[in-house]
């Protein structure tokens, strides 16, 4: 018995030393695999659905995919630290379904980012685990989004409460949705209408839509109003947005105001003071909206932009980011903006003596802008030899309009009395703004001023004459903020 013991124990430790053995292997693999694959994409629909605790809903909104999409696609749930079993049922699913299991203290737009990012389709699907999808769904919200080439999100009509895309329906049990929608989900493009806003509950977009526009912002308080502001971006860069009305999803409203149904974007749902406080991060960072998107020059090439290329560029969020402004990727490595490119630094220098943050974007928005490469010349004589050209190191110039009818001028010398100052420019109507050589640039609004770390530069006043001498170009909004590694 006792040899038998010892066997038993022995054998045992030999199984589970092999059990890790296997596992690290596994993992080694894995990550080379997943190093080889990334930034490859197939051809169809990446179905993102972020989920928080809702077993129920998002079991059977899978199903629901599974019956009724034929299109090639993939399914990615972000799940944020459910305890009602998904991460099992997730496991199980590990064949038909791509997951990602994070904490339970991640934000929930910090899930969706991450489901953006893993997705590999040219074109991807956002889905709130409310939504029922029914037959010929994608087909027909394909078919709207793929009708014009300046079409980058499309949305469906359905019945839940979502403003221009509720319709009435005449069914009442949610199993006679489905009968309903083989016979209104029939192609049909006179059905199909511009609008300038969608709901979030589900949206089509274009791969390239959200390599020009960026992630959504986590600053945001809920996803109605993170959904609104990355719609905004994508208006300011000129991409067009559709219902397809003969696309029908069904959208379940039983327990739609508890849990994760965050991607609604109506205003009905939350307490008055949540909503306050949404909508106050929403107009710090965006300030008069209808005056923004009234604007002729937010879709204007800066002068620089094309003295620099001879052509237009690739509009971006990133366009509307400060020249010369130093920014960091999610690899640590620091950058500087110039029009239309963006440039490695090897150390990062101080602008005007002082020490300058570089600030965080997304890899999205870093390759949304051409790396220039390594400047050389060759020199000619009896050998070639390649002399490396140091390219001009051009910082923010700020400016504001002189305060009229003060004797004295403020004290801008530190970034404590510039930041307070910058505060006041804004509560008394008036704005800051980067020059350039005959051109300006609003900074949207303080929050925007701020987020470029606008305090670390000088800051000249101009006269009113000076100022409005130079050419007003398009605006200069905050970057979203991240809080994962994106």
């Amino acid at each position: 018995m006792k040899r038998l013991s010892i066997r038993r124990k022995h054998s045992k430790r030999l199984g589970k030393k092999g059990y890790w053995a296997g596992y690290k292997r596994g993992q080694e693999q894995g990550s080379r695999f997943g190093q080889a694959s990334f930034g490859k994409v197939f051809e169809g629909v990446s179905i993102i659905i972020p989920s928080c605790n809702q077993l129920h809903r998002l079991r059977a909104c899978i199903h629901r995919i599974e019956e009724h999409t034929s299109y090639p696609h993939e399914i990615i749930v972000v799940d944020s630290g459910s305890t009602d079993g998904t991460r099992t049922y997730l496991l199980r699913k590990s064949i038909a379904v791509r997951y990602a299991l994070l904490k339970k203290d991640v934000h929930m737009l910090s899930s969706l980012n991450q489901g953006l990012m893993m997705a590999k389709g040219t074109t991807i699907a956002v889905l709130d685990p409310h939504v029922m999808v029914t037959p010929g769904w994608l087909n027909r919200l394909l078919e709207c989004l793929d009708s014009d080439p300046r079409l980058g999100v499309v949305g469906p009509v359905t019945n839940g409460p979502f403003g221009a895309q509720q319709i009435e329906v005449p069914y009442i049990n949610e199993n006679e949705a489905f009968p309903f929608a083989k016979t209104y989900n029939i192609s049909n493009p006179a059905a199909w209408r511009e609008t300038e806003s969608l709901a979030g509950f589900c949206l089509l977009l274009r791969r390239e839509t959200l390599e020009k526009t960026g992630y959504w912002d986590e600053g945001c308080h809920s996803g109605q109003e993170a959904a609104e502001d990355w719609l905004l971006r994508v208006r300011l860069l000129g991409i067009r947005m559709a219902i397809a009305g003969d696309a029908f999803i069904h959208y379940t409203k039983s327990d739609r105001d508890t849990a994760y149904a965050f991607l609604q974007s109506t205003g009905k749902s939350g307490s008055m003071e949540e909503n306050s406080q949404n909508r106050s991060f929403f107009v710090q960072k965006w300030g008069d909206i209808n005056k923004l998107l009234h604007s002729q020059k937010i879709g204007a090439a800066k002068p620089d932009e094309q003295l620099t290329s001879g052509k237009e560029r690739r509009v971006s969020a990133a366009s509307f980011y400060p020249v010369g402004a130093l920014v960091q990727g999610p690899s640590g490595a620091v950058f500087r903006l110039e029009p239309g490119r963006r440039r490695f630094l090897h150390r990062v220098r101080a602008a005007g003596g002082e020490y300058v943050t570089p600030v965080r974007i997304s890899q999205l928005d870093l390759l949304a802008l051409p790396l220039v490469p390594k400047p050389e010349v060759m020199v000619s004589g009896d050998t070639e030899v390649p002399v490396v050209v140091p390219p001009e190191e051009p910082i923010p110039v700020l400016a504001a309009c002189k305060p009229e009818n003060m004797p004295m001028l403020p004290t801008l010398n530190t970034p404590a009395q510039r930041k307070q100052w910058i505060e006041v420019l804004y509560a008394e109507g008036r704005q800051l703004y980067q020059i350039g050589n005959n051109w300006k640039r609003p900074f949207l609004t303080p929050y925007a001023a701020m987020s470029w770390r606008a305090a670390d530069y000088r800051i000249q006043l101009l006269s009113p004459g000076d100022l409005s001498a130079l050419v007003e170009e398009r605006p200069i909004i905050a970057p979203p903020v991240l809080h994962g590694h994106l």
